[in-house]
Parts: structure tokens; C-alpha cells; sequence
């Protein structure tokens, strides 16, 4: 097998750096910056800095990062309401059209300005990167491919679990979009998340417009779907990969939801 551009479809990180300001001259408008695809995450360590777009203006403390991308409408710095020094340290990540769409889906959740703890998962891969980045210990591009990838999903599971008592309902969607492999049933996951499910089931539907009974049926039914069309699994194993208790359940739930049994899906 020839591989003519090893690596192109991969994420990069070409650069992770500390800085420090004392002084309020520090300021960057994203739309000038021809960098090309790419993204920042900027965590503040001391002090604060200020992220505006088109939402408006937000201050960016410790325990919190700034995420945007270059050429877009947004500016950053320091002004007379900012707390000095301003301590951050920043990670460029570029390449990869899976990871822009998660900065970008982590952007539209939860907004630009995130919760970003020092102490957390994601501040504390960023910061080791930085240790990396300063000795040369940064081994190959699959090395920082993964990182990449870590430190966004680590941001993005930072955020949700920041939701969990503020907002259930949307806690409860999250943990059946990531968890509908699990054959757990629906009293287990609204134990986990705190209400009752009953509760959840009626703030789920008045939300969403389904309850999470057929949301959760759903995402495992297409799945499998999915499963079926590109794999030569046995039934009973997509049934298993799916989240289904039993063959038998999925067998009816399929026929039920596509009206074509799933071993004639194939």
C-alpha cells in the first residue's frame, strides 16, 4: 500500500505556549489572522483577559478558557477592568475536519468563554503539553493527534458535568446521546442524574417533544441500522452493540421502527 500524504486527514498541535502581561497592551481581532483552519484554547491561569463577539463581551478568569477560531469576527485582550497580571497558557490545534466540528459543537453547547479548572482533566493534559513542547519530549504526530482530541473531549465532559444540577434534563439527553450502548434501563440513568423517572419523562417530552423512552429506542434502532448496513455482525452481537437487553427485544423493536425485519436489513 503506497501512502502518498501520511497523516493529512490528523489533527496537529504546532504549538503550545505560556505567556504573562502586566500591562493592558494586549489585544487580537481573530478577523485579520489569516492562519488558516484551526483553533486556540486559551486557559486563564491569573488575572483575567476578555473574549467579545458578537454576543457581546465576557470576562475569561481562572478556572476558565477562551476558545475561537482565526479569520472569524471576535476580539481578545486586556482592558482597564481586567485583572493583572494576566497569566494564560494557549494550544493551537489545526487539521483534522473531526476536530474542528467538535471545537465547533463544544462552541454552540456551551459557548466560547468554557469552564476550564486547572486541576481538571483538560487543564492538566494542556499544561503537560506545555511541559512536553519546552523539553522536546513531543514524540510523533500520533502522539499529538490523540492529545488533541483528548483535551477537547475532556472540555466537553467538563462542561456537562458542570450542567448536572443546574440543568437535569439536558444532563440526562447528554448521558443517553453518549451512553445508549448501555443496556441500562431508564430508572438507572435517572438515579444517576438525580430525579425521578417520571420526572424526567415528562420534562424530557415537554422539552425535546419525545419522551427519552423512544429518544433512547431511537438512537439504539439507527445504530444498528447503521451496524447491519456496514458490518458482518450476527444479529444477536448487534443486538448486544446496540444496547438492547435481549435479541428478541431488538428483533421487534427493528421490524416495529423500519418495518422490514433486521436480518433482512442486509
Amino acid at each position: 500500500m503506497k501512502i502518498d500524504k501520511p497523516f493529512e486527514s490528523l489533527p496537529d498541535i504546532p504549538l503550545v505556549q505560556m505567556e504573562r502581561y502586566t500591562k493592558c497592551n494586549y489585544f487580537w481581532d481573530n478577523s485579520v489572522r489569516k492562519k488558516g483552519e484551526g483553533a486556540v484554547v486559551q486557559l486563564t491561569l491569573k488575572g483575567s483577559a476578555y473574549y467579545e463577539d458578537r454576543q457581546g463581551r465576557r470576562r475569561v478568569g481562572p478556572g476558565e478558557a477562551m476558545i475561537f477560531q482565526f479569520e472569524e469576527e471576535s476580539v481578545y485582550g486586556l482592558d482597564d477592568a481586567c485583572e493583572l497580571p494576566y497569566e494564560f497558557c494557549w494550544i493551537s490545534l489545526t487539521g483534522g475536519a473531526g476536530l474542528l466540528s467538535l471545537v465547533q459543537e463544544i462552541r454552540s453547547l456551551f459557548g466560547s468563554v468554557v469552564q476550564m479548572k486547572e486541576k481538571g482533566e483538560a487543564g492538566q493534559l494542556l499544561l503537560r503539553l506545555h511541559q512536553d513542547f519546552i523539553s522536546g519530549n513531543v514524540r510523533d504526530r500520533l502522539y499529538l493527534a490523540d492529545c488533541a482530541y483528548r483535551l477537547l473531549i475532556s472540555l466537553y465532559r467538563e462542561q456537562i458535568a458542570d450542567i448536572q444540577g443546574i440543568d437535569p434534563i439536558s444532563y440526562g439527553r447528554h448521558l443517553l446521546e453518549t451512553q445508549f450502548r448501555s443496556p441500562r434501563n431508564l430508572k438507572e440513568w435517572a438515579d444517576e442524574i438525580g430525579i425521578s423517572r417520571e420526572h424526567f419523562t415528562r420534562e424530557f417530552r415537554t422539552r425535546y417533544g419525545e419522551t427519552p423512552a423512544c429518544f433512547l429506542r431511537r438512537l439504539r434502532l439507527e445504530h444498528a441500522q447503521v451496524l447491519l448496513r456496514n458490518h458482518s455482525l450476527n444479529l444477536p452481537d448487534v443486538a448486544t452493540a446496540s444496547g438492547f437487553a435481549s435479541p428478541q427485544t431488538f428483533y421487534r423493536a427493528y421490524k416495529n421502527h423500519f418495518g422490514v425485519a433486521a436480518g433482512q436489513q442486509r
